[in-house]
């Protein structure tokens, strides 16, 4: 079957679409990192700040209505709370400039799934809580971080496959 000039015009404009949507996703996603690690340092200190929530909080699971198991560890919370915000603020510009997207993408992969055990996949008052943070940020983040590492790991593999011919 022949492909006309108008078909592949079609098939590229649309190839140029998915590469916007990824890059934009992989932006905003990428300066969401940077500004949480920034407001994460800016609090750290303060009462109920950054600190305090990771010394103090019970690991939540999956919510729901359990109170939680914890705090954590001293030897584990301590560097985890020192670390994290850096953690954010470079693989959010690890996303921005577009370097290392797969490796920056599996550590912000498990740095979401860290905050979903934190605080549990669904809060105390259901799916659909009054004016409350819930599930439905960090299980978003969590599938863009992976569309975009995926993306970049496809993007790259085939490229390697065409340098090969």
């Amino acid at each position: 079957m022949l492909i006309t000039t108008y078909e592949s015009a079609g098939l590229r404009n649309e190839r140029s679409m998915l590469k916007t949507a990824i890059a934009t996703t992989r932006i905003l996603l990428g300066l969401f990192f940077i500004l949480s690690g920034i407001a994460n340092y800016i609090h750290f200190h303060a009462p109920g700040g950054f600190f305090e929530t990771i010394i103090n909080s019970k690991l939540r699971l999956w919510g729901w209505g359990f109170e939680g198991i914890g705090p954590l560890p001293a030897f584990f919370a301590l560097p985890y709370a020192y670390l994290l915000p850096a953690a954010e603020m470079i693989v959010g510009t690890l996303f921005v400039i577009n370097r290392w997207v797969r490796w920056a993408g599996i550590i912000m992969m498990l740095m979401l799934f860290s905050f979903i055990i934190a605080f549990g996949l669904i809060g105390p008052d259901g799916l659909l809580p009054n004016n409350q943070g819930n599930w439905d940020k960090n299980v978003f983040l969590l599938t863009s971080a992976w569309i975009c590492t995926a993306y970049d790991d496809y993007r790259t593999k085939r490229q390697e496959r065409l340098s090969d011919f």
